[in-house]
């Protein structure tokens, strides 16, 4: 596995300042989350260090054109990241390719590493900021389009059904 360092400076040579400072955000969140979780349930195997990694990888596919979470994928298995590409799918990807009517096909989080990633992707706003999920919401519909827009009120439900599953092991 890739170690923290290491993810870090991946990060840094392909993404954006503003970038960075968001996965080290999103990635400290989930850090946090993951320990949490961990603690109170340990027969659940999860390793909040590979979740961290995976969290400040999550976006490193904004550094190319197109859908940033395909290219996400792409970077990191072209890395040898397969088990963080696998964690770090995130976000509304689903919702979108179901409304475009494209295969929707293994886009939803598929373990709990994975969940705690998406989960804490949603607390920060573009500001950077840690936010609820409700004002992450607020946030989202007051800057992006209208494809977008469907996919985030599409998604509103799932991401709260996950909130309370991740609240649920805490």
């Amino acid at each position: 596995m890739i170690t923290e360092k290491e993810a870090v400076q991946l990060l840094e040579s392909m993404a954006s300042d503003k970038n960075v400072k968001h996965c080290r955000g999103v990635a400290e969140a989930a850090f946090e989350l993951a320990t949490k979780i961990k603690k109170k349930n340990s027969q659940l195997n999860i390793d909040p260090l590979k979740i961290k990694i995976a969290a400040l990888l999550h976006d490193i596919g904004k550094c190319r054109e197109g859908v940033h979470e395909l290219n996400t994928i792409e970077i990191l298995k072209r890395e040898g990241l397969d088990d963080i590409a696998d964690i770090a799918m995130h976000g509304f990807l689903y919702e979108i390719c179901l409304l475009e009517g494209k295969n929707t096909h293994g886009l939803l989080p598929k373990n709990l590493e994975n969940k705690i990633v998406v989960l804490a992707d949603m607390y920060y706003n573009q500001k950077e900021e840690r936010v609820s999920l409700e004002q992450r919401f607020e946030d989202m519909e007051s800057r992006y389009g209208d494809l977008f827009l469907k996919a985030i009120r599409l998604a509103k439900p799932r991401m709260i059904k996950l909130e309370e599953e991740i609240s649920n092991l805490i």
